[in-house]
């Protein structure tokens, strides 16, 4: 049987019509998603255990500001740096490269992604305010043969300020004070 030019060429334009349409539902679709993946990004925050592009665990560093670093601090982890490499603790490449730095300090804050502490002289206050909680009678484990020391502070916290001297130079010590509540 054979079908009229003119007909099968309407058919033909029906059908266009017709995937153009499916085509055009699954665009808007993706857009609409996409959309919604980006809303609900953006109102994500940073917690505990985030992970960076190459999973492993993220953190901030201390670094010169022009104004003090004020964090409250729930948990103090003294680690050797080769074990916080090894537990996916994302260093930074200068600190595992350089034999200056051993020992670091890793605080679990309030808000906001955990925070690295890896300049000797920001070590020595922090170890020096451990000392003073040890002596206070607050909880330190030690674990994996005294490579990793955990001073948790339970449901208290510690308010830590950090700063360099602005006239000191980048190599200027840092300052670190624990203000009381």
């Amino acid at each position: 049987m054979a079908v009229p030019n003119g007909a099968n060429d309407s058919c033909e334009k029906e059908e266009a019509s017709g995937s153009a349409s499916v085509e055009l539902k699954k665009m808007i679709e993706i857009m609409i998603l996409t959309a919604l993946y980006c809303v609900l990004a953006a109102k994500k925050k940073t917690v505990f255990g985030q992970m960076t592009l190459k999973a492993t665990k993220a953190l901030e560093y201390l670094k010169t500001t022009p104004e003090p670093i004020h964090k409250t601090v729930t948990r103090f982890t003294w680690i050797h740096k080769i074990l916080a490499d090894v537990e996916d603790w994302e260093l930074p490449e200068w600190v595992l490269s350089n034999d200056k730095y051993d020992w670091i300090c890793i605080l679990d804050v309030e808000d906001g992604l955990p925070f690295l502490i890896y300049q000797k002289s920001a070590l020595r206050g922090v170890e020096s305010h451990l000392m003073k909680l040890e002596a206070q009678g607050a909880k330190i484990e030690t674990k994996k043969k005294g490579q990793v020391m955990t001073v948790d502070l339970g449901d208290e916290s510690a308010q830590i300020s950090l700063w360099r001297n602005p006239n000191g130079g980048k190599f200027a010590p840092f300052n670190v004070e624990f203000p009381q509540k």
